[in-house]
């Protein structure tokens, strides 16, 4: 639950009606539905009554919609206290997984440098054990990556999912463009696997189950930018999210490979330490959510999907 989940339940309970609800926030009324929904489950209390023609607050919900208004108060305050926005100094130290840098880190650094000049970027790329081991280290203050088992000392969320598919040279595909392939298929390329013990080579591991023998050719790299290189080289094929190559598939260098079963999504949530309410890490986290719903809104949801319009345990 969210800034944004609140106001959203604050505006339906104003105006009654999921429609008006998300033409008054730019959303879709399927957003609407699905933020209230998962406020409802998360509380495990129903805060509207819906019939054909409007809305109506529960008892429990016109207790959280006087609280929740509160709480965006507060938090007015709080975006109030930072401006003028060019007045914001500090510093905030990111780390990402490539894949984040890539598709993210561009338009973060866009609107920090237009909207908080004064806010400065510290960047570390990385696996997701490395970089969480610095966010509790104190090194990073935000990580963007795939959320550990253990997060008891960790404020996670979700932030959205990247779809994985395989990636293949054109010039050394073995069948046609369009054909469907089966798991085994796959086989007949040499593979380019992530680095073992990561959580995508664990994925790939168990994607492939025992189909993989001894005479299967298995290449490992740790670094996203070798892989692309790699498969571009023809060296052999690997899964990643197309979000990451559209110049090269555009252009027609690499291309996708159609593979049932598909290989599933990856999930990224935005995580910093339990408790950090530093002005300047709420602010970074802020303009994570924006700038990622913001890239997602650019594709199919296979592609790239916001967390709230993601598929539940996708």
């Amino acid at each position: 639950m969210n800034i944004r989940f609140l106001e959203t339940a604050i505006c339906l309970a104003r105006l009654r009606n999921f429609r008006a609800t998300a033409a008054a926030l730019n959303i879709t009324p399927a957003a609407v539905s699905n933020r209230i929904a998962a406020m409802e489950v998360e509380l495990g209390v129903r805060l509207f009554d819906r019939d054909s023609r409007e809305v109506r607050l529960t008892p429990e919900g016109l207790a959280f919609i006087q609280g929740a208004g509160d709480v965006v108060e507060r938090y007015q305050n709080l975006v109030g206290d930072l401006k003028p926005r060019a007045a914001v100094v500090g510093s905030v130290k990111i780390g990402l997984l490539p894949s984040m840098a890539l598709t993210m880190l561009p338009g973060m650094v866009a609107f920090l440098r237009e909207q908080f000049p004064m806010v400065r970027l510290s960047i570390v790329t990385d696996t997701s054990s490395v970089i969480l081991q610095k966010l509790r280290q104190r090194e990073i203050d935000i990580a963007v990556c795939i959320a550990p088992e253990d997060t008891t000392d960790l404020h996670v969320a979700d932030l959205c999912h990247l779809g994985m598919f395989w990636i293949v040279d054109p010039k050394i595909l073995q069948h046609d463009a369009d054909e469907r392939l089966r798991i085994e298929d796959l086989l007949a390329y040499p593979i380019i696997s992530y680095e073992v013990g990561t959580h995508n080579h664990a994925r790939m591991r168990d994607y492939f189950a025992d189909l993989v023998s001894d005479g299967a050719v298995m290449h490992y790299s740790n670094s996203l930018a070798t892989t692309i290189g790699m498969i571009a080289s023809g060296i052999g094929i690997s899964v990643l999210p197309p979000v990451c190559i559209q110049r090269e598939l555009r252009e027609g260098t690499l291309a996708v490979l159609r593979v049932d079963p598909a290989f599933p999504p990856t999930k990224y949530s935005i995580i910093r330490m339990d408790r950090d309410d530093r002005k300047i890490v709420l602010l970074a986290d802020d303009v994570a959510r924006d700038i990622a719903a913001a890239f997602c809104r650019q594709y199919d949801d296979s592609l790239a999907a916001f967390a709230e319009a993601a598929p539940p345990g996708g």
